[in-house]
């Protein structure tokens, strides 16, 4: 065949692979094309996918933190209303419970105040805040009580000094009547004016005593005085002496006397302690009073045979007797019992010691100890008044006077042992008060007949020792008599005591 004849259809195979060719390579980049836009996409997806990925992981954390939040809320929320429970049951507890249990402690201290109800609260704020209110609202009361406590005491001091006032006026009457009625002929009368003496003393006593309490000043004065004649006075102030108080026991062996500035006091706490000794003492029971000399001074004992005291008691009576913390009214009872507060008083401002203990009898034994400060020399040529007992073991005196005829009364001399049976006589009856100079007037004329006097130069009577310890105790004989008919036997005062 010619070369043209194979040379066509090669053209036009040559032409048809090359168009193949092309198209293939049009194809392939075609495809190439789709394909890396297919990896772009593919890769933006991925970005895409990631990004949201990223996203989707932020957003699930914040869910979770989102759900912990939650949680966390509700466990806080849970807490404090819990907590608001507590310090609301707290609060409710402090109103209803706690103030009320603080009042009635500050009235009586033995009331314990409850702590806290619930102890998840203990040293918390709201407890300190608690307490601090509790004290705040103490120091209130307190300092109110202490402002109404001071005003009534200065009500009752003014009351008592005008009432003590008047009692006096009352006792320098009934002197007087004494003084003009003291005749033979008049014995009923004098009678019934030494018991109403009497009733005015323990007036007095009772009066004093309350003053003294709220702060006021015994309300007499005295000169230096033996301190015998002081127990002497202190026993007439107590109900019922004669038959109830035993001795003084006088076992001074020097001319021992009280300063004047301490002798109303000494006095005065002397007879509160045997006025208390009397009272919680029943029935015959009797109360021994004895005075000793000491190192430091001078210590007047009393024993009771009474009911005694028990541990609160004795705490509560070293309280008051030491003096250190002045009792508020509102402490002493109802009815108030003063004598302890008013004897402390007076212990503090004297620097005086008073203790208490149980006696050998079963009660109690109370003993006044005077510092040698307040103690003096009585002048030698003083004596004690006629009632005062001798010095225990001294010697017998060398007269004796005549036995008086009287029915037997209570002794303030020393006991004789009991195989030394004697007459009751003059020294032996039951002193009355040395008060004040209640001296008959002297007769213009000479002496009585019978009187057991004698002239003196200047034509005044002279009496002997012994016709006035006769004359004494003739007087003491009606003077107990008239007492023991005018005073009830039984009485029951429930202001005495403690």
């Amino acid at each position: 065949m010619p070369p043209d004849s194979f040379s066509v259809p090669a053209a036009i195979i040559a032409l048809v692979l090359a168009r193949a060719l092309v198209g293939v390579l049009l194809h392939h980049v075609r495809v190439r094309r789709d394909l890396a836009q297919a990896r772009g996409q593919l890769a933006q997806a991925r970005q895409e996918h990631e990004h949201r990925t990223r996203e989707t992981s932020a957003t699930e954390q914040r869910l979770a933190h989102a759900e912990r939040q939650a949680q966390e809320s509700a466990e806080l929320l849970r807490e404090a209303r819990a907590q608001q429970e507590l310090v609301r049951a707290e609060t409710e507890h402090l109103i209803t419970k706690r103030v009320p249990a603080l009042l009635s402690h500050l009235r009586s201290p033995h009331v314990i105040v409850p702590g806290v109800q619930h102890q998840a609260l203990a040293g918390t704020d709201v407890d300190r805040q608690h307490r601090a209110l509790l004290d705040a609202f103490t120091r209130g009361v307190r300092e109110e009580g202490e402002r109404i406590d001071e005003a009534a005491q200065a009500v009752i001091r003014g009351a008592m000094s005008r009432v003590q006032t008047q009692a006096l006026r009352a006792q320098d009457l009934l002197a007087g009547v004494q003084q003009r009625y003291s005749g033979d002929e008049h014995t009923a009368l004098l009678r019934e004016v030494l018991g109403l003496d009497m009733f005015n003393e323990l007036i007095i006593r009772r009066v004093q005593v309350t003053g003294i309490a709220c702060g006021a000043t015994p309300g007499l004065s005295r000169d230096d005085t033996y301190l015998v004649d002081l127990m002497v006075g202190a026993i007439s102030r107590v109900e019922n002496f004669e038959q109830r108080i035993e001795g003084p026991a006088n076992h001074l062996r020097r001319r021992i006397g009280v300063a004047a500035r301490a002798a109303e006091s000494i006095l005065f706490i002397t007879a509160e302690l045997l006025a208390n000794a009397v009272h919680h003492s029943y029935g015959t029971l009797k109360v021994t009073i004895a005075v000793h000399e000491t190192n430091n001074g001078a210590a007047i004992v009393i024993d009771d045979a009474g009911v005694g005291l028990n541990e609160e008691q004795y705490a509560r009576a070293t309280r008051l007797l030491s003096g250190t913390q002045p009792a508020r009214l509102v402490d002493l009872g109802n009815p108030p019992h003063t004598g302890w507060a008013a004897i402390g008083r007076q212990v503090a401002h004297y620097g005086l010691q008073v203790t208490v203990k149980k006696s050998a009898f079963g009660g109690v034994q109370a003993v006044l100890n005077i510092p040698t400060a307040l103690l003096v020399e009585m002048p030698e040529h003083s004596r004690p008044s006629v009632l005062a007992p001798e010095p225990v073991r001294a010697a017998a005196p060398a007269f004796r006077p005549e036995p008086v005829a009287s029915a037997p009364v209570a002794s303030f001399a020393r006991t004789e042992p009991a195989a030394e049976t004697r007459q009751q006589t003059g020294e032996d009856l039951a002193p009355l008060p040395q008060r004040r100079r209640q001296s008959p007037p002297r007769p213009a004329s000479g002496p009585r007949p019978g009187a057991g006097g004698s002239q003196g130069p200047d034509g005044k009577v002279l009496t002997t020792p012994e016709a006035a310890q006769k004359r004494w105790g003739d007087f003491q004989i009606g003077a107990e008599a008239g007492r023991r008919e005018a005073l009830p036997t039984q009485q029951h005062d429930i202001t005495e005591g403690n």
